[in-house]
């Protein structure tokens, strides 16, 4: 497929919203696993979000938190930068699962035609190591200019990311308690220009009609997350976003293809 990222992002007049699994099907398999990605593809699933960091060693691994606590059940609480690759891989997240590199996840993407929204988190000690280390990947991958989508909740990390991969698309994060949310709801045309983004990201409770006009003429996506709820699903979809993230892609998949 010859198409960019973001004109398979973009809604075509009469159809869904494009339905990604939020850390994959994690609904019925450990989060940010190869189990989880591949069982949002078999539920239908367009693609899967992810979160990246770094590891010790310098390469990028696919994982939420800092550190192993909450994926290894409270049996490992050791922090992933201070771990080797090797260390890391160890560790057991779930029904004997690993880590994943976001190269392979990537190669498997590429293989399955799945797109991937990859967050780069930004609760990082080497915040300018893991940008680079993004960058340096994606530009040397060849599915990233036409599966990838590049998203943070750090305007900096935006900027960077926008500005050093001009194909692949970015998208600013916010929620409820982001600063930018809080003050006026909704992200000005004045800083998506700054940043050089063609994507806007809010949690799906900032979602309104009059938000969504106001988005729509300043961005060229917009995508919204968590979305686990079917009727929410639905009427996301009657407002016209263009991707909805959820834990369970397969059955917000359906309700957003049924029949009203």
């Amino acid at each position: 497929m010859s198409d960019s990222t973001l004109s398979r992002l973009r809604r075509s007049p009469g159809c869904a919203p494009l339905v990604l699994g939020h850390r994959g099907a994690r609904h019925a398999a450990p989060e940010n696993t190869h189990a989880a990605f591949e069982l949002s593809r078999k539920e239908g699933a367009h693609g899967v979000e992810l979160d990246v960091r770094l590891v010790k060693t310098g390469e990028i691994i696919v994982l939420h938190d800092p550190a192993l606590t909450r994926v290894t059940g409270q049996n490992d609480r050791r922090n992933v930068e201070q771990l080797s690759l090797a260390e890391a891989r160890r560790a057991d997240v779930g029904r004997g699962e690993r880590v994943p590199l976001l190269s392979e996840v990537l190669d498997w993407a590429e293989q399955h035609d799945q797109l991937v929204n990859v967050e780069v988190k930004s609760d990082v000690r080497r915040r300018r190591d893991l940008v680079h280390g993004v960058i340096s990947l994606l530009a040397r991958h060849p599915y990233a200019p036409r599966g990838v989508w590049l998203s943070s909740f750090d305007p900096r990390f935006v900027w960077a990311l926008s500005r050093a991969l001009p194909t692949v698309p970015s998208a600013f994060l916010f929620h409820t308690k982001s600063p930018i949310a809080r003050a006026a709801a909704l992200v000005g045309g004045a800083t998506l220009k700054r940043l050089g983004v063609q994507a806007v990201h809010p949690e799906h409770v900032l979602v309104t009609e009059a938000r969504m006009q106001a988005w729509r003429s300043k961005s060229e996506v917009v995508g919204t997350w968590t979305v686990n709820d079917e009727a929410r699903a639905r009427e996301l979809a009657a407002l016209g976003v263009d991707v909805i993230i959820s834990d369970r892609p397969g059955a917000i998949l359906q309700a957003i293809s049924a029949p009203p």
